[in-house]
């Protein structure tokens, strides 16, 4: 599948947008911003077929993620034990080395985490809620930041929203983006256009968007930091927001 190399931010996420499952506290986004992404595609498509012949991640995966999808795994004929000491033993390294190549051959990345023990009584759906955070984000964090000549594209996993809701998606992304103007909140030239919805295995660079995702989940989540600082040097401002902290 042949994307345009141009200025592109690609997003995915990690975690649980459910207001409802209080075992999963954070929620996190990851943005990944390129000038050109063919290099990042062609090194990061590379480091998969790589690690699959060495037999160090599973022949059924297509994509590289920062946690191996058990479930999905298992239905292919999988063990959990055999996930746990052939394949998530090496995770560790693998997700290192994928953050390596995004700090070296990207141009910013940025993070967005749900606190939701910070939201209270839920009075929107986890959709509206998602919506907001990624708009939100995209505008304010990250477009009015880089401040750019031309809006770059935005890339999300296919698989996110249902048809239906991509296009609610869409329309209020663009809204958005209008909004801002009007209330003079908006600090970079042009007007955001309707995302991409684009397939995860065709578009690398939304794999390296989990991973940076994963990076900051695994971060607050689980409270350690190690994966997040690779990418300290490619944050776009700050390079994270907390919803809902004062900024």
């Amino acid at each position: 599948m042949h994307l345009p190399q141009r200025d592109s931010i690609f997003v995915d996420e990690a975690g649980d947008l459910g207001l409802t499952n209080a075992s999963k506290r954070f929620f996190t986004f990851g943005f990944l911003y390129c000038k050109n992404p063919s290099q990042l595609r062609k090194r990061i498509r590379r480091y998969l077929k790589k690690v699959r012949l060495k037999n160090k991640y599973p022949r059924h995966l297509s994509e590289l993620k920062f946690s191996l999808p058990y479930s999905e795994l298992i239905q292919q004929g999988y063990t959990v034990n055999q996930l746990d000491n052939d394949y998530s033993i090496h995770s560790p390294k693998i997700r290192s080395h994928c953050l390596d190549l995004i700090s070296n051959y990207s141009d910013g990345i940025f993070a967005a985490i749900l606190d939701k023990h910070s939201i209270g009584a839920p009075t929107w759906t986890s959709e509206e809620l998602g919506n907001f955070l990624l708009a939100e984000t995209i505008i304010v964090n990250i477009m009015n930041v880089l401040n750019l000549s031309e809006p770059p594209l935005i890339y999300f996993d296919k698989g996110r929203l249902s048809p239906a809701k991509f296009i609610s998606f869409s329309n209020y992304i663009v809204a958005k983006d209008s909004y801002f103007a009007y209330r003079g909140l908006k600090l970079y030239r042009g007007c955001l256009s309707s995302p991409i919805n684009v397939a995860s295995i065709f578009e690398p660079c939304i794999w390296a968007a989990d991973m940076i995702a994963g990076a900051f989940y695994h971060k607050h989540q689980n409270h350690e930091s190690a994966y997040a600082n690779i990418l300290d040097k490619k944050r776009i401002g700050i390079g994270e927001r907390i919803f809902w902290k004062k900024m």
